[in-house]
């Protein structure tokens, strides 16, 4: 049996090479990446992808919940503390295609099923001008199963105490004469969830906040060309999902279709490799706020956000040559363009809406980078260079009337804008002996606001956000320093330093109060608060990271990882109280420690994490405390073919505060919850 999973891993480690020949072109060099392979993933205790990241330091969602009960809008992603956002600050690709969201930057995690997946790789760090635009804080790059590995198929169930159900199938399958490839995969997810509202704050009015979501995933991959290297896929992926939000009223639903084509040649690292990607999006969400009662007993529609649609297309080209025995060259180019609106129902007076809006825009992007990668002997190697971007927004608008009469209330149409932007990086690795390396880089990036941030409001709680239509692009400098040791052959030590300067941050800032009606934000709770999307002039980041690896055998590996920040404004000249404040969302301290264990027929993961207090708030009154979480998942092999396993994701029942509104409600995440399922495969 240990022979047999030995060659397992080999055969797949040759495939990741091969079916992925850009995951290793970024411009610099990072001090500290981490790639979680396929196994890792199959294995984790925690039940969606996003919690399996998590394990990681630094990766963060705009808040502490899980995406099986967060609000889609703040599932944005971001690496390194950067400070997360709804709207992401990380990019997350699957296969090399973008997945935020067009119209908003977060990511549909629950569409991502961790089984069909054979490695994540996340890099902490702008500037990796290769991937695209929108990697302010590094990307997440998903590698599926379907690309990369052949013959497979499997079929997983499992069920718990909060989750109903969860069923995936998925397959791909070479013809005799290995040309054509055919694949695809379905999944559902029905989580039955737990109230958000702790119990000291819960009322009639809370309910279980819970999530059902489908997917889908099919192709066909042609392989020609005498040496069968060059490879046409065309692949139709599906999503769709329906939530509550912890209240009756507050329900939302979404779904995307994406259609793609790609060409590529597989190549070595030592060889020339062309990959050319067209892809479409089509995403639609609709969603419910309302406003709920001091005593929690009644809730009252406040927002009707009853049709979001947007649309993207886009097209990718990538080339990597060798340019004689020292340098690789890499080029490439991008073009997207997006379409979204919001159409929403707003101010409930008596027992209906009284008043609706329409507002949205489209946006257009083009990119084109070109990098080198010179190695002049063994023990150096060098990175630099840059990336142009154009963006340009077109076509915004707020349209607002009575719903009754029709009467418009306000007609505007924004000026359209367009920019070009720099970015760039440089980076070296020196390798003194087979034990130690040492990098450094330096790296320039930034991000245009989404068509959410410029046009859509919203409501969390008594918080009323506005959207705004003036805000202006994101951009980061930042620099690195980091070590790599191996002190023996079965331990790694990776070290890194860095800071980041993000100028205009994009944030949502606090500027009135309740009680009374207030300008735009309309009647304000005496706890309500009214916040609108703001640039913040000047923000410092800078941090410590550590990961240690230690794999002594075979059957045992540990993995802990420490990651330290100080985050501080600068500057906010719309609102000076700020200036010294930390960043909300951004804990100054997390870690994590991951054990694992075989025997001939059976298998334990235990995850630990820690994470440190932060604040909630961007004046920095409401803390959320700090909490620490225990994950185990114990698996049962029969021969090489079928697994029963356990797991359990916070077995200690940590409170994991998510949120606490001025009022001093406080919102809770995932409490105990057990899971048990069986996977095949074939």
């Amino acid at each position: 049996m240990g022979r047999a999973r030995a060659a397992e891993a080999v055969r797949l480690a040759e495939l990741e090479i091969r079916a992925a020949p850009f995951s290793n072109t970024a411009l610099s060099t990072p001090a500290v990446e981490v790639l979680l392979d396929g196994e890792t993933l199959r294995h984790a205790p925690a039940l969606s992808l996003d919690g399996i990241l998590r394990t990681v330091p630094g990766f963060r969602l705009f808040r502490r919940t899980d995406s099986t009960t967060a609000h889609p809008t703040t599932q944005g992603v971001s690496l390194g503390n950067v400070g997360p956002n709804g709207a992401s600050r990380s990019l997350v690709l699957l296969d090399g295609i973008p997945m935020n969201d067009p119209f908003g930057g977060w990511v549909a995690w629950n569409r991502f099923l961790p089984s069909s997946l054979s490695g994540v790789r996340l890099v902490p760090q702008a500037g990796v001008s290769p991937w695209g635009t929108a990697s302010l804080g590094g990307v997440i790059a998903l590698d599926s199963r379907f690309l990369n590995e052949a013959p497979f198929a499997f079929l997983e169930a499992s069920a718990g105490d909060r989750l109903r159900h969860q069923g995936a199938l998925a397959f791909a399958q070479d013809t005799a004469s290995g040309r054509t490839r055919l694949f695809g995969g379905i999944q559902e997810t029905d989580f039955a969830g737990y109230p958000v509202i702790r119990s000291d704050r819960r009322g009639p009015v809370d309910i279980r906040a819970s999530s059902r979501a489908q997917a889908f995933d099919a192709g066909v991959r042609q392989g020609f060309a005498p040496a069968g290297d060059w490879h046409l896929t065309l692949r139709a992926q599906g999503w769709q999902e329906q939530r509550n939000n912890g209240t009756p009223l507050t329900t939302n639903s979404g779904n995307a279709l994406d259609f793609s084509a790609r060409l590529n040649r597989d190549a070595g690292p030592r060889d020339w490799a062309l990959e050319s990607i067209l892809f479409s999006q089509q995403r639609r969400f609709e969603s419910l706020f309302s406003s709920i009662a001091p005593d929690r007993a009644s809730e009252t529609p406040s927002l009707d956000q009853y049709a979001v649609p947007s649309d993207s297309f886009g097209f990718i080209q990538r080339l990597r040559f060798p340019l004689g025995d020292a340098h690789t060259l890499g080029t490439g180019l991008d073009l997207r363009t997006t379409e979204g609106v919001t159409r929403e129902r707003f101010r409930y007076v008596g027992a209906a809406f009284t008043r609706e809006r329409e507002a949205g825009g489209r946006q257009d992007d083009a990119g084109i980078y070109l990098q080198d990668t010179w190695t002049p002997s063994p023990r150096w190697q060098f990175h630099g260079g840059a990336r142009w971007e154009w963006h340009a927004e077109r076509d915004g608008h707020l349209r607002e009337w009575e719903i009754g009469t029709g009467a418009p209330l306000r007609a505007l149409r924004y000026t359209d804008s367009e920019r070009l932007t720099p970015h760039w990086s440089l980076g070296s690795k020196w390798t003194p002996s087979k034990r130690l390396e040492w990098s450094a880089s330096a790296y320039a990036g930034a991000r245009n606001p989404t068509l959410n941030e410029l046009y859509r409001p919203f409501r969390a709680g008594d918080v009323v956000t506005l959207a705004n239509p003036a805000l202006r692009q994101e951009s980061t400098v930042g620099g690195e320093l980091g070590v790599k040791l191996t002190p023996a052959e079965a331990v790694t030590l990776q070290l890194r330093a860095f800071e980041n300067r993000i100028q205009d941050a994009i944030a949502n800032v606090n500027l009135v109060r309740g009680p009374g009606t207030v300008g735009e934000w309309g009647y304000l709770s005496a706890a309500g608060v009214g916040a609108r999307r703001e640039n913040i002039d000047s923000v410092a980041v800078r941090g410590l990271e550590a990961r240690v690896e230690w794999s002594p055998d075979r059957l045992l590996s540990v993995t802990a990882g420490w990651l330290g920040t100080q985050s501080e404004v600068r500057r906010c000249s719309v609102q000076r109280s700020l200036e010294g404040r930390q960043l909300p969302q951004v804990p100054s301290q997390q870690a994590s420690l991951q054990l694992r264990g075989e025997s001939d027929h059976w298998r334990w993961d235990v995850v630990l994490r820690w994470v440190g207090s932060q604040f909630d708030d961007d004046a920095n009154l409401n803390s959320l405390s700090s909490f620490c979480s225990t994950d185990l998942r114990v698996t049962r092999r029969f021969g090489l073919k079928t697994e029963l396993f356990a797991a359990v994701e916070n077995l200690t029942n940590a409170e994991i505060q998510t949120r606490r509104d001025p009022n001093g409600t406080v919102a809770i995440g995932a409490p105990r919850m057990w899971t048990t399922g069986v996977r095949r495969e074939f």
